[in-house]
């Protein structure tokens, strides 16, 4: 940080985001407050799979593994799948990796793995789930918003991370 500091003519706490003790430095004060620290331990998500967004989703499984994502998990059962369609862009795209926390909290207005006993698969938004039945959005407007009973649902896994395919690692 010393080095990143001379080299940019900075002081290292302007670089960390610190305030400004003299207002007259330059630096603009900042205003926003450090989120929590991450203290899950990174770890090797692997990718078990392709699931389809959109109509007419699936999911398979690759017998040998389609390599990882780096990702912090508390989950022990988290794995990862790659994603295929546009239902979900510009917020997913196609070819992205979901990193699903099967042990995680639903909350509405988040992405889930939705699976059906059909076999079909999906990762959608989760506008509400109760008793009765569970609804989810596509991002794209041209799909349609679709509410599933729940008899109908095999399981429904909290997605706790999208990562582009340049985190994918093999």
């Amino acid at each position: 940080m010393q080095q990143l500091s001379r080299l940019l003519g900075k002081s290292v706490g302007f670089l960390m985001g610190e305030p400004a003790d003299d207002p007259q430095d330059g630096r603009e004060r900042t205003t926003f407050e450090p989120g929590p620290p991450i203290v899950s331990p990174w770890r090797h998500i692997k990718i078990v799979g392709t699931a389809q967004m959109g109509t007419q989703g699936y999911w398979y499984a690759i017998e040998n593994g389609d390599g990882y994502v780096e990702f912090p998990s508390r989950d022990p059962g988290a794995y990862a799948l790659r994603l295929k369609g546009n239902s979900m862009a510009p917020a997913i795209k196609n070819g992205w990796v979901a990193v699903v926390e099967p042990n995680g909290q639903l909350i509405p207005g988040e992405y889930v793995m939705v699976r059906l006993h059909d076999g079909e698969s999906m990762v959608k938004e989760l506008l509400y789930a109760n008793d009765v039945e569970v609804s989810l959005a596509s991002v794209n407007d041209a799909y349609d918003r679709r509410t599933i009973p729940v008899e109908q649902i095999e399981h429904i896994h909290y997605v706790g991370a999208v990562c582009p395919p340049s985190k994918v690692k093999m």
